[in-house]
């Protein structure tokens, strides 16, 4: 699946508030694709160590709230990159580059695979920066392993979820869909709460969130294939296979 080439971009001193004015803030625009304009909106902010985080959306690719990496910043100058958010971790990561000029507006440039796009922000208010969310457990009734299976482009594809809890540490997974191929997908994230179970491998743009019915004992929701969602219903493997 082609991904559409772009990232993202940060902020630096803004305008002149003031000697030692800090560079977080909320700074909106677009970045310059050929053909295709691609709004932006970074948050960057500052922590009592001082170091810099930062997360980006990205609306019209389905990203909200992804968070930056690498970020570094000086005076007037930032660059980060996305890490695998819009990429497989073959791929170099995307990376941002740009200067807040004196008129208070910052310019740069984004490149990925030799492809360069210009950007033009402003900062429009305070941080806003979305915290990444981590694992965590999930209920003993979920610790099994799960199958299920759905259709894409006619063809059938088979699924393996097994989620595992670890002593004081999160929740792992293992989520391998079958096709033509054997695809064993990288699990970022796992959060259970409540009823309702979310599995992330951002690497692969494939997700799984659903909800635990016990009356049925199944897991029942969508597996999310990019910008597709399909009805996806999982059910415990050793009572199948009883």
């Amino acid at each position: 699946m082609r991904r559409t080439l772009i990232a993202l971009l940060l902020c630096a001193p803004g305008w002149v508030w003031g000697a030692g004015q800090p560079l977080e803030g909320r700074w909106e625009g677009r970045i310059e694709i050929p053909g295709r304009e691609t709004p932006v909106v970074v948050d960057l902010a500052q922590d009592a160590a001082g170091a810099w985080t930062g997360s980006i959306i990205l609306p019209g690719l389905g990203v909200k709230g992804a968070p930056l990496a690498n970020v570094a910043a000086s005076r007037d100058e930032v660059a980060f990159d996305l890490g695998n958010v819009l990429s497989t971790p073959n791929d170099v990561p995307a990376r941002f580059q740009a200067r807040v000029k004196a008129d208070g507006l910052m310019t740069g440039a984004f490149v990925q695979a030799g492809n360069a796009a210009n950007l033009s922000l402003k900062r429009i208010g305070p941080a806003q920066v979305d915290i990444a969310p981590r694992s965590t457990a999930v209920g003993r009734l979920l610790e099994d392993r799960w199958i299920g299976e759905f259709e894409l482009g006619g063809y059938p594809r088979y699924v393996t979820l097994t989620l595992a809890n670890h002593a004081n540490a999160a929740a792992t997974a293992t989520f391998v869909i079958v096709g033509k191929q054997t695809n064993n997908l990288p699990v970022a994230l796992v959060t259970e709460e409540g009823s309702f179970l979310r599995v992330e491998s951002p690497t692969t743009h494939v997700n799984f969130e659903g909800r635990f019915v016990e009356q049925s004992d199944e897991l029942q929701g969508t597996v999310e294939l990019g910008t597709f969602e399909l009805p996806l219903v999982l059910r415990r493997a050793s009572r199948r296979a009883s």
